[in-house]
């Protein structure tokens, strides 16, 4: 198998010395209080320290667990109260093992396999700026990576050699342990690949799905389409048909139908997994629905909080919202899953859940409200966005492809930015909703003879959930600049997509896009995940670091700080 233990040792070419016993640790510890740390091995055992040898490391972890995985058990040594605290055997044992992989040369193996210039240079070096303050990567997650990238290396496998041919066959060489990390690092380099940045270190289409257990239930394509189509029924108002342009009004959104999906297909999972129906037969939906189905996939689904953290009461509750959501909206009984909804007081704990502020997210609206200069540069980011998408398009020449991406990301921020802060904290979903052309906008010029203003009226099926409708939002033409800043991106920015450019929609003899923020290849809305990229990367540029959830929290956050008597006023425009 392959180790990093025994593949360190052949990057520093055999220079690591090979140890026989816990002496020599000693022996070569400088620090008198170390030493005496190394001594208390001795004092343990009642034992000479030159009597303890081999693979010390593996040795002193058998011997030594950490807290983490003691649980409630009790210390070694508990009965004699060889350690006071469990902090006092934790930092003990942090000292000794230190010493041991100093000792072992471990630890210069490891300095020498990160000093070596290859592909995963780059990328740790961006990462680690990325995760810098509120950055747009955890550093839970860089950790995990920088790890994982000492054991690629050692095996000689750049960022660019992750792929489905080279992974899988290298994991199953790993020891499990190190293989459940390596596991880990890769779903986070899933997570953070949505950064252009770092999606130019990885393989294109970067797409870990050869970690999904061989043995997880597949869900057929044939039940997929039956929930593709239940959730369809439910997208549209059928009671507001019209003839004419022969559509409804819609519901809810593209990410929320997808969203509706992966709920009903969990449902449909969980439902073959404990055999309440089998998916190769199943024919019609209704069978989900039924309480010989609601029972056993609620109480699974309220269990696994215990053994599988991620799926959390939150889960479960956003889960069962859908399921009551989506099968009302197409006639099936769900009274008892509604019934489950209302009182089920698992369920409820992840309806209160939902409601708190991610640790993240605390941390960014902390820092913010903390420094001053956080505080101008959030105010300030759409000028400052704008700026930078000025610079490019003030050429004389005609604009590369390069430069006229860069000048539509950052010219879309700008604007998104002047909608947030100068009008009121949107959902991401509920902003890329917003409509300035065709028969009902619901962003419009306003006027009076001495002011100008820009009016936003959200509509209500652009609100997550059934939120109520928001107020009225103006984003003035005052020094804040959210007007002037949303008057040029409808006049220089928009227009540099293909569907908001009324020269192009002309040649090619197509509608514009109704859309405020457009996409860059349809006349659809931005979508969502491209923003996202797009927002990391221009609040990266600005040593800002956020994310489109920040500006809910960070324009409530601002209010309060401001005043504690806005709090009627946030809770308005925060819907």
């Amino acid at each position: 198998m392959i180790s990093f233990s025994n593949a360190v040792a052949a990057a520093i070419q055999g220079k690591a010395k090979r140890i026989d016993t816990m002496q020599t640790v000693f022996d070569e510890t400088q620090d008198p209080t170390e030493r005496n740390r190394v001594a208390r091995v001795a004092e343990f055992f009642d034992a000479p320290l030159s009597t303890f040898g081999g693979d010390l490391l593996a040795w002193f972890d058998a011997n030594f667990p950490p807290v983490k995985k003691l649980g409630a058990a009790p210390l070694p040594g508990h009965e004699r109260a060889f350690w006071s605290t469990h902090d006092t055997y934790q930092k003990w044992r942090e000292v000794v093992r230190r010493r041991i992989r100093h000792t072992t040369g471990e630890i210069d193996a490891k300095a020498a396999l990160r000093a070596r210039t290859d592909g995963w240079t780059p990328l740790l070096a961006l990462l680690n700026d990325l995760k810098k303050g509120p950055g747009p990567v955890h550093p839970a997650s860089v950790g995990a990576i920088m790890a994982f990238s000492d054991t690629a290396r050692a095996a000689g496998h750049d960022p660019a050699d992750l792929t489905p041919e080279v992974v899988p066959a290298f994991l199953k060489g790993l020891p499990p342990m190190e293989r459940e990390k390596a596991a880990k690092a890769l779903r986070a380099l899933a997570r953070v690949k949505v950064i252009d940045e770092v999606a130019d270190h990885l393989p294109t289409g970067y797409d870990p799905s050869y970690l999904i257990p061989a043995d997880r239930t597949l869900v057929p394509q044939t039940v997929r389409a039956m929930i593709a189509e239940l959730v369809n029924n439910a997208r549209y108002d059928e009671s507001t048909y019209d003839d004419v342009s022969q559509s409804s009004k819609e519901n809810f959104g593209d990410e929320a139908a997808e969203t509706y999906q992966s709920a009903l297909i969990a449902l449909a999972r969980s439902a073959e997994d404990l055999g309440c129906v089998q998916l190769d037969t199943l024919n019609c939906l209704d069978r989900l629905f039924t309480c010989e189905t609601r029972l056993p996939v609620l109480q699974l689904w309220t269990g696994k909080t215990e053994t599988k953290p991620p799926f959390s009461l939150r889960t479960a509750r956003d889960y069962t919202r859908i399921i009551v959501q989506i099968g009302k909206a197409n006639g099936l009984d769900i009274e008892e899953w509604q019934g489950n909804l209302d009182n089920n007081a698992q369920l409820e704990e992840g309806r209160t859940a939902g409601k708190t502020m991610a640790p993240k997210v605390q941390e960014f609206c902390q820092n913010l409200i903390a420094n001053p200069k956080n505080v101008q540069t959030f105010l300030r980011q759409h000028v400052l966005y704008q700026e930078r998408a000025q610079n490019i398009l003030s050429t004389d020449k005609q604009l590369t492809q390069r430069q006229k991406r860069k000048a539509r990301r950052f010219g879309t921020c700008a604007a998104i930015a002047a909608v947030e802060i100068r009008g009121a904290g949107l959902r991401k979903g509920s902003v890329l909703a917003v409509q300035s052309h065709g028969v009902s906008p619901n962003l419009r010029l306003r006027n009076n003879g001495q002011k100008r203003w820009y009016e936003l009226l959200v509509a209500r099926k652009d609100m997550k959930g059934e939120y109520v409708q928001l107020p009225s939002i103006p984003i003035r033409d005052d020094k804040y600049e959210g007007f002037a800043v949303l008057d040029w991106y409808l006049k220089s920015i928009r227009p540099l997509f293909d569907y908001g450019n009324a020269d192009f929609c002309k040649q090619k003899k197509c509608a514009m896009s109704p859309y405020l923020f457009v996409s860059e290849k349809s006349a659809a809305p931005l979508d969502g995940r491209l923003f996202y990229r797009w927002l990391t990367s221009c609040s990266h540029a600005i040593e800002l670091r956020m994310t489109p959830h920040n500006y809910r929290h960070g324009f409530a956050t601002l209010l309060l700080a401001r005043s504690w008597s806005n709090r009627g006023r946030a809770a308005a425009f925060l819907g």
